[in-house]
């Protein structure tokens, strides 16, 4: 009978043992508590809510480049120009260059102010205009 009963004793000690092993382990995979969330260990206690954490830029790119590959020429089988375009979003200037693949040569094709272009408020749009959507919104408001 005392054999049963420190059988009993160390198979329940071993249980508790492996139970907090695996309940550290689940913590260190999962990086956080899983209390009294569906699939948990635990029902009681505190639910642990999941936190998003979005680290934006401290600040925003001052240029951007695009490069677009030109389709071939006629007569030709390969593209032989690419299209690389600078944007400077201080200093508010696009500079647009080709750049021949074949000899690696690059020439600067046009730069331009955009300043005085983002000023506008609309040209060439289509409706709905800038206007006419801010008319419609003081209409709604009214």
């Amino acid at each position: 009978m005392k054999k049963n009963w420190i059988g009993t004793a160390i198979l329940v000690s071993v249980s508790i043992v492996i139970g907090f092993f695996l309940s550290q382990t689940w913590e260190q995979v999962l990086g956080q508590h899983n209390l009294g969330q569906p699939g948990g260990f635990f029902v009681e206690g505190t639910p642990v809510v999941p936190q998003v954490v979005v680290r934006q830029q401290p600040e925003l790119p001052k240029w951007a480049v695009d490069f677009v590959t030109l389709p071939p020429m006629q007569g030709e089988s390969m593209p032989r120009f690419r299209l690389i375009t600078v944007v400077d979003t201080e200093a508010k200037k696009i500079a647009v260059y080709h750049m021949d693949m074949t000899t690696g040569g690059v020439r600067l094709l046009s730069v331009r102010d955009i300043q005085p272009d983002l000023m506008l408020d609309q040209f060439n749009a289509m409706s709905p205009l800038p206007s006419e959507i801010i008319r419609e919104m003081q209409r709604l408001q009214e």
